[in-house]
């Protein structure tokens, strides 16, 4: 397996959903430079998916992914990987909620409001959105069952690799990696917050990819209630909680420009989540039980990257997802399995037009 078809470069969500999906038609590699698959933003993330967030080409890639997350085929996973949440916003005197937004959210009385979450200071709160159309994802089992997938299918990942030369040669990328050598004529980079590092050592410019820090922590539940809790945003969007993994989770929602690195929580961001957190919820925090940060990595325009460099055979682009990989992840990897193949099997109008938006031709025509 030194000498595949393709190589992957990156065992996150992106790497190795693409890879399960590629496996089926090709002898598929996947390097990771951790430990483990998944270690970085995937690892890290509680992921939603909520058909009515971001930008249309987000809500495309997050409704043709929706089936299976929803409803597996059982060869994939005996279960879905969606679970009932529901999302609620809420405004200050000080906020303003875009109208895109709350859409297809319907406002709730404060006294609805309070039976959903009973500890909403609903005194300090000027409008309440909710819609029961987002659901939770259980980013592990679908991680897990893209790999399994993909080893179904005779692909292999290798951990403990990484990337330290890669060169172009008699049709070939060659790869040298802190755990042997590697070569294929085609390399898909989906190194997450490495992505541009990877063409800089390829010797491909770059498409100016920026990691973004964001930071969580996790608190007890002060009442058994709160399990059951929607997400919570503030209109501002300037924080946000939910359960996760028998606790409350909190953010500050913060979007800091970082270099490439394994990121760490800063505690003034923790503390700036848990301050906006009490603005609107009675609960007066005493103890913060884990704290984290994960790297969301964004393209210049917001939107992901999809698709083989314009100037440069064989290198594929499949980064930028700006923290909606997991709800994309199985559209962002048909769609990347139809590129490499030059076959669109399924709804091939929505995809051929996702090819066209999502090229890394655009961004290479800017830089």
């Amino acid at each position: 397996m030194h000498n595949p078809d393709i190589i992957i470069v990156g065992a996150g969500i992106a790497g190795t959903s693409a890879a399960a999906m590629l496996a089926e038609h090709y002898s598929v590699v996947v390097l990771e430079m951790e430990s483990q698959p998944g270690y970085h933003a995937t690892g890290r993330s509680a992921a939603t998916w909520a058909p009515f967030y971001g930008p249309p080409v987000i809500q495309a890639l997050t409704a043709l992914s929706g089936p299976t997350l929803n409803s597996p085929p059982p060869a994939f996973s005996d279960r879905p990987f969606t679970s009932p949440r529901g999302q609620m916003i809420v405004t200050t005197p000080e906020s303003s909620t875009p109208e895109e937004s709350t859409s297809d959210m319907q406002v709730l009385s404060k006294a609805q409001a309070k039976e959903k979450v009973e500890l909403l200071k609903t005194e300090l709160i000027d409008t309440i959105w909710y819609t029961e159309g987002l659901v939770n994802i259980d980013v592990d089992l679908l991680h897990q069952a893209f790999i399994r997938q993909l080893k179904h299918n005779n692909g292999a990942i290798v951990c403990d690799c990484r990337v330290t030369a890669i060169a172009r040669k008699d049709l070939r990328w060659h790869m040298t990696t802190s755990n042997g050598s590697f070569s294929a004529p085609i390399v898909i980079n989906a190194s997450g917050a490495w992505a541009d590092h990877l063409a800089t050592l390829a010797g491909i410019p770059t498409l100016g990819l920026q990691p973004k820090r964001r930071t969580a922590a996790l608190v007890p539940y002060k009442v058994e209630s709160m399990q059951h809790w929607p997400l919570i945003f503030n209109a501002a969007e300037d924080f946000y909680c939910t359960p996760f993994g028998g606790s409350l989770m909190i953010s500050p929602a913060d979007e800091t420009c970082v270099e490439a690195h394994d990121a760490w929580p800063d505690d003034t961001d923790i503390a700036t989540g848990i301050d906006r957190f009490q603005r609107v919820i009675d609960y007066e925090i005493e103890q913060v039980s884990h704290r984290w940060a994960g790297l969301r990595t964004f393209a210049p325009d917001g939107e992901p990257v999809v698709g083989f460099d314009r100037n440069t055979e064989g290198f594929f682009w499949l980064a930028g997802q700006g923290g909606y990989g997991i709800q994309t992840s199985v559209a962002m990897a048909t769609l990347t399995c139809s590129l490499v193949r030059e076959s669109f099997e399924v709804d091939q109008n929505q995809y051929l037009a996702l090819a066209e938006a999502l090229t890394p031709g655009r961004l290479n025509a800017s830089n």
